[in-house]
């Protein structure tokens, strides 16, 4: 769905990606390991638009893309690691203000915000303070957000990070449930997230991609990215 060709990216004279290829086939998730400084961020600030590459090519379903422009960002959900929700909202309100930056109209907001509450399971604290809610609930929250105008293609970032075990499985139930209809890409610092979650696995080292293979035929993926990013 989502092909990336000979990506590069340099900041001043240090070249922080190279030559990065790799798909995001449809209804899979591909997992993106690597250690700190790898150039994981900078890959997904590429895809979203928030960066531009100074060499290679990304196709959307085999069409040569621009991330920055706006038909292609409404393709995508992003959810930062750090993502900033307003504490004093409440979700509706929250999900309300979001729909409204995403352009979505008046007509269809409700309906909007009721499917992505659904989705994602958080009916029942939809009018609580997002501040009063536990740390599972409100990445849920962000969830929804990312999920507002149905993108086809999920970034995201760290998503079960700092989550308590209950919480990283119900996320994780959820990230699998939305790989059914959707392409995601999920970075993480987790290996068993990884292992638990992706059916792809891209492992990437001092900016280049050092594994992309599908996941059941990497046997120790501990040993493997040890061995790889050493």
């Amino acid at each position: 769905m989502l092909k990336l060709t000979k990506i590069c990216k340099s900041f001043s004279n240090t070249q922080v990606l190279k030559d990065i290829s790799f798909e995001i086939p449809k209804n899979k998730i591909v997992g993106l390991l690597g250690p700190n400084g790898a150039g994981k961020t900078t890959i997904m600030r590429i895809i979203t638009g928030f960066l531009t590459a100074n060499q290679g090519t990304l196709r959307w379903k085999r069409k040569i893309i621009d991330p920055r422009d706006p038909s292609f960002r409404s393709l995508i959900g992003y959810l930062p690691e750090s993502n900033p929700l307003y504490m004093s909202f409440t979700p509706v309100e929250y999900l309300s203000f979001v729909a409204r930056l995403k352009g979505i109209s008046k007509t269809n907001l409700v309906k909007e915000v009721k499917k992505v509450s659904q989705q994602t399971d958080i009916a029942s604290v939809l009018t609580k303070k997002i501040e009063t809610l536990s740390k599972g609930f409100k990445q849920r929250v962000a969830l929804s957000a990312t999920l507002l105008g149905d993108p086809q293609l999920l970034v995201l970032d760290e998503a079960t990070s700092g989550l308590d075990p209950k919480q990283i499985l119900e996320v994780r139930k959820l990230i699998k449930k939305l790989a059914k209809d959707k392409s995601i890409l999920f970075s993480t610092h987790i290996l068993p997230e990884a292992k638990a979650i992706c059916d792809q696995i891209l492992i990437i080292n001092q900016g280049r991609i050092v594994l992309d293979s599908d996941i059941k035929k990497v046997r120790n993926l501990e040993k493997k990215f040890i061995q790889l990013t050493q």
